[in-house]
């Protein structure tokens, strides 16, 4: 791991010999990924001291990983260490609000031209073919994009995960990679915790009319029997709402998340899959990383991981219909 510093005055310098410690981290309800570090700084000293825009760039055994801007400085009197927190290019379709009015745009459509508009660049946006009618007025970047895709996965029913890279912006689908890393105790896993919850479920949904009647429901009776209803509303559109319907049950079951400690590995961010084969608890399967965090400190590194075992995307519903 290595850490460069890009001030606005003095230049460009490696700052990875006074880092105690660095976090490099995300989250599926984020578009931005986030680095935090503590470095050595004592007054007088020549050593470079991290300000507010200054270029922070992070980079690892398979290249850069993290391309962003100091957001926040905090340094104690009695201490002769700081902090600092840098955010990359996400964070500027965070702070940016859009208005726009899209006939029969894709979501990859409204992706490219946001980002084209304010000059940020893309790596690559999953293709859905979806055409949507919407107008945002006043909406954050970021909600624009992430509202395309939900839209689109409630007709498609994909799931997508949208983030930055140091490349930029990327929309992928939710899918089981053939390339997914295993996690195994006495290898690369160090611990493992499984939480169970049906706070968020949902085993019905009444599809109704524009008029209010109820015309159907889907339902999943054994989660009912064993749990109570927890119904949602639908109105019945285009698609019938059998679509939208099948994925807020899907969404809504009972919810499995682990978290984990493992050996740190640059590919385990969120979006990707692992499989994980803990035979002493028996968690065993495939499962979706919904939040990475990656700390190197005294000479380790470690990652911290919470899974799912359902592809779930953070999903939005900015904007209004034409």
């Amino acid at each position: 791991m290595q850490i460069y510093l890009a001030q606005r005055q003095g230049g460009t310098r490696e700052i990875t010999e006074l880092i105690t410690t660095a976090t490099w981290s995300g989250d599926k309800a984020a578009i931005t990924r986030k680095l935090t570090f503590t470095l050595f700084h004592e007054e007088g000293a020549d050593r470079p001291v991290p300000q507010e825009g200054d270029g922070v760039t992070l980079e690892g055994e398979s290249g850069v990983l993290f391309s962003g801007w100091v957001v926040k400085t905090s340094q104690s009197s009695e201490s002769v260490t700081m902090d600092a927190t840098a955010m990359d290019g996400g964070m500027y379709l965070k702070a940016n609000d859009g208005t726009y009015l899209f006939r029969g745009a894709t979501p990859e459509d409204i992706a490219a031209a946001v980002c084209a508009d304010h000059g940020y660049p893309v790596k690559a946006l999953a293709a859905t073919g979806v055409p949507l009618d919407r107008k945002f007025t006043a909406v954050r970047l970021d909600q624009i994009i992430r509202t395309a895709y939900s839209l689109a996965s409630e007709q498609a029913g994909e799931r997508y995960a949208i983030r930055m890279t140091p490349e930029g912006l990327e929309v992928k689908i939710l899918d089981q990679s053939g390339g997914s890393i295993n996690l195994r105790p006495r290898s690369n896993l160090i611990q493992a915790t499984t939480t169970r919850s049906i706070e968020n479920m949902c085993n019905s949904v009444g599809i109704y009319d524009e008029y209010g009647t109820r015309l159907t429901a889907i339902q999943d009776q054994e989660a009912i029997a064993l749990y109570g209803l927890m119904e949602r509303h639908v109105r019945q559109g285009e698609d019938e709402g059998r679509a939208q319907a099948a994925a807020l049950l899907e969404d809504g079951a009972l919810q499995q998340t682990v978290s984990v400690q493992v050996l740190g590995d640059e590919r385990l961010i969120t979006g990707e899959t692992v499989v994980v084969e803990e035979p002493e608890t028996g968690l065993q399967g495939i499962f979706w990383i919904d939040a990475d965090s990656h700390t190197w400190a005294r000479g380790q590194y470690t990652c911290r991981l919470t899974l799912n075992c359902r592809s779930v995307m953070a999903t939005a519903g900015a904007g209004s219909e034409l």
